[in-house]
C-alpha cells in the first residue's frame, strides 16, 4: 500500500507560518514520528507543506535526504510559484533536476477568485505539464467550478497534463452537516471526474469536519460520493499525516478508508490503495515497488 499524501517538518530547520495557528502539530514531524504511529506502511508520497516559499528547495532537499527504514519516500510534490508564469521555469527546471520530483503542488485554496484561472497561473500549470510533472491541487469546495474552467484550458493547452485533486475538493462537511450539495461540491467534483486525466485523493476529510465530531458515518458519505464519480484507477489512498491527527488521528481515517472499499472487488480495492499511486507518480519510473 502507498500512501500518497505525507507532509513532514521540522520548524527548526524551516519556517511554516500557518503551524502557529494548530499548536497541537506544530512540533517536529519527521519519519521517525511516522514509523512510531505504527500504520503498518512505510511507502509515501511526501507532499510540499507550505513552508516559507523562499525555503521551497531546501524543504525537498531536506526530506530527499532522510533516511528512515519506516519511510521510503518514493515520489516528491515540491511547491513552485505557478502564478509567475513564463517567469516560473527557472524553478521548474530546478525541480527537474531533483530524481524525487514528481510533481508540482501550489496551493490555491486560500486565494482569491479568480487566482487559479488567471492566465499567468494557466501558464504555469501549462509548463509543469509540458516537463513531465503531475500537478498535485488543493483547492476549496467554493473554488471547484473555476478549477473545472481552468483545466479545461490546461487540457487544451497540454492533453497529456495529470492533475490530482487532494482532498476530495475540501468539502466544508461541517459547515454543510452532511449535505453534499454545499456549495455544491457533489456536481463539481463530478464534472472534475468528467475529465479523463483528473484523478482524486480520498484523503484530508476528518480534518474538514468539526475535529471533535467523530461523525464517521457523514465522512462515509463523501466517500461514497467519490466512489461513484471516479474509476478505482484515478483515485488513490492519502493520510494527510500529519494533519490528520487534529481529527482522530490515522487509525480513525484508515478504517473510515477500509470500509469504504470494503464491497469492491479486490483488484480495485488494489488500484486505490497501491495501483494508481504508483502509475501517477512514477509512471514507467522502474523502482521496485512489488515488496
Amino acid at each position: 500500500m502507498i500512501d500518497a499524501h505525507l507532509h513532514l517538518w521540522d520548524p527548526s530547520r524551516l519556517d511554516y507560518d500557518w503551524l502557529r495557528y494548530v499548536p497541537d502539530i506544530a512540533g517536529r514531524h519527521g519519519p521517525e514520528d511516522w514509523a512510531a504511529e505504527t500504520t503498518n506502511l512505510s511507502r509515501a508520497v511526501f507532499v510540499q507543506a507550505d513552508c516559507e516559499p523562499s525555503q521551497a528547495l531546501k524543504e525537498i532537499d531536506w526530506v530527499a535526504g532522510l533516511d528512515h527504514p519506516g519511510l521510503d519516500i518514493i515520489a516528491i510534490v515540491a511547491f513552485a510559484p505557478l502564478e509567475q508564469g513564463a517567469a516560473v521555469s527557472p524553478r521548474l527546471d530546478a525541480l527537474g533536476a531533483r530524481p524525487l520530483v514528481r510533481g508540482v503542488r501550489r496551493a490555491v485554496q486560500n486565494e482569491p477568485a479568480g487566482f487559479i484561472a488567471a492566465p499567468d497561473h494557466l501558464d504555469g500549470l501549462v509548463l509543469t505539464a509540458e516537463r513531465g510533472l503531475t500537478i498535485d491541487v488543493c483547492a476549496r469546495d467554493h473554488q471547484l467550478p473555476e478549477l473545472h474552467r481552468a483545466l479545461i484550458t490546461l487540457f487544451e493547452r497540454e492533453p497529456q497534463a495529470r492533475v490530482v485533486l487532494d482532498h476530495l475538493g475540501k468539502p466544508d462537511i461541517s459547515a454543510a452537516g452532511g449535505n453534499l450539495n454545499h456549495a455544491d461540491w457533489a456536481a463539481s467534483l463530478k464534472r472534475l471526474a468528467a475529465l479523463p486525466n483528473v484523478f482524486a485523493k480520498m484523503s484530508g476529510l476528518t480534518a474538514q469536519d468539526d475535529w471533535s465530531a467523530r461523525r464517521d458515518d457523514v465522512v462515509r458519505r463523501y466517500l461514497d460520493h467519490a466512489l461513484v464519480c471516479f474509476e478505482p484507477d484515478r483515485l488513490m489512498f492519502g493520510g494527510d499525516w500529519p494533519v490528520v491527527n487534529l481529527a482522530g488521528g490515522y487509525g480513525r481515517w484508515r478504517d473510515l478508508f477500509e470500509t469504504a472499499i470494503a464491497s469492491l472487488p479486490a483488484l480495485d480495492r488494489e488500484k486505490i490503495r497501491t495501483d494508481t499511486a504508483r502509475a501517477f507518480y512514477l509512471g514507467g519510473a522502474d523502482k521496485d515497488l512489488s515488496a
